[in-house]
């Protein structure tokens, strides 16, 4: 990881997952993070289920985003980041 990381990435690779809503995750903004509680990703740790399921095949996992909530390929790449680094952290 690059020694430059958003304010956001570093404030949830700093403590465990917990109840944090998905909003929480670097990458998600305000339109994603609603379309992905619709569809039922309320929780940050059920969308790292969800990574964890496609065993965190990488591009596999942003090209669900991407086409089943409309994530950019930006978004995508940097929730990848963030649900990776946070396993490397605390798994």
């Amino acid at each position: 990881m690059t020694s430059c990381i958003s304010t956001k990435l570093r404030t949830f690779l700093g403590e465990p997952i917990g109840e944090k809503c998905v909003a929480f995750v670097d990458g998600v903004d305000k339109d994603l993070a609603v379309r992905l509680i619709e569809s039922g990703f309320e929780k940050a740790y059920v969308l790292l289920g969800q990574f964890l399921l496609m065993h965190k095949k990488e591009d596999d996992f942003q090209m669900w985003l991407m086409l089943a909530f409309g994530a950019t390929r930006r978004e995508a790449q940097k929730i990848c980041i963030c649900l990776r680094e946070w396993c490397s952290t605390f798994i």
